[in-house]
């Protein structure tokens, strides 16, 4: 079996039951699986499914089926849909903090445009909301970061 590790991205339907966040964190954690991002949603309690919990993490192909199965088997589980992390139907978003003002340039994708909003400033750096798939936000990020022009950063991964 392919012993590359990929990131993927979990969207889990949870039933109205203390402990489903921490079912689902254990049982990533009891097979050697760090999570690295996790938010969850709350529903229209009438639909009998109380949200959905979105979950990021890297591990390989037969690792990511065999938590799948783990997950979804968990009696505070409706189901499990799994999407690779560079997925088109995903999408970022991230709050972040910069020393400066942000230039056109310095938040334009490869092939798209990314939502970029100026929330605030003050003497303390300057505050955005980014928006984008994955695979063009996370560069972004990653080049602030690495010319050290990103002093902070949320964020949150959603799907529909």
């Amino acid at each position: 079996m392919d012993k590359k590790k990929q990131h993927w991205f979990f969207r889990i339907w949870v039933y109205d039951r203390a402990g489903a966040l921490t079912s689902i964190a254990s049982a990533f954690s009891n097979r050697g699986i760090s999570l690295d991002s996790v938010v969850g949603h709350g529903s229209d309690k009438s639909s009998g499914c109380a949200g959905t919990v979105l979950a990021t993490f890297t591990c390989t192909e037969a690792d990511k089926q065999a938590i799948k199965r783990v997950v979804s088997r968990l009696s505070k589980i409706e189901r499990v849909e799994e999407h690779p992390y560079l997925g088109d139907n995903l999408r970022k978003t991230a709050v972040v903090k910069t020393e400066r003002k942000l230039a056109p340039k310095d938040v334009v994708g490869e092939t798209s445009f990314l939502t970029c909003e100026l929330m605030s400033h003050n003497s303390t750096g300057w505050t955005y909301f980014l928006g984008g798939s994955p695979a063009q936000l996370d560069p972004i990020l990653h080049r602030l970061k690495k010319s050290a022009i990103l002093l902070d950063q949320v964020y949150s991964i959603t799907a529909l």
